[in-house]
């Protein structure tokens, strides 16, 4: 196997693993955001808060920019994915000959 070779595997590689990384931590902060602010979006008083006296815990108005960092790795991760995909179609192409 040529170096070059080696190189373009490896680097589809690394494009691969970042984007299931970027995927899972989209997914992380996506499920943080559905569980702890989605549901008490409109219960928050005037201070940013609410109160939930069945599981005795308090939810901040601020979980709402947990949506940020869920935003931000799911294009951080479609950019991987996507970057991945035209470099793998553009070997296969040229792997494939005129």
């Amino acid at each position: 196997m040529e170096p070059a070779s080696k190189l373009f595997r490896f680097t589809q590689q690394i494009l691969l693993l970042a984007a299931f990384l970027s995927s899972a931590t989209t997914i992380f902060f996506g499920f943080l955001y559905f569980t702890l602010y989605w549901p008490y979006r409109d219960l928050f008083n005037e201070a940013g808060r609410h109160f939930d006296e069945q599981n005795v815990v308090v939810y901040h108005e601020q979980n709402g920019f947990l949506i940020v960092p869920t935003l931000a790795f799911l294009l951080l991760s479609l950019f991987f994915g996507i970057t991945f995909r035209v470099r793998h179609r553009a070997a296969s192409s040229t792997a494939s000959g005129p």
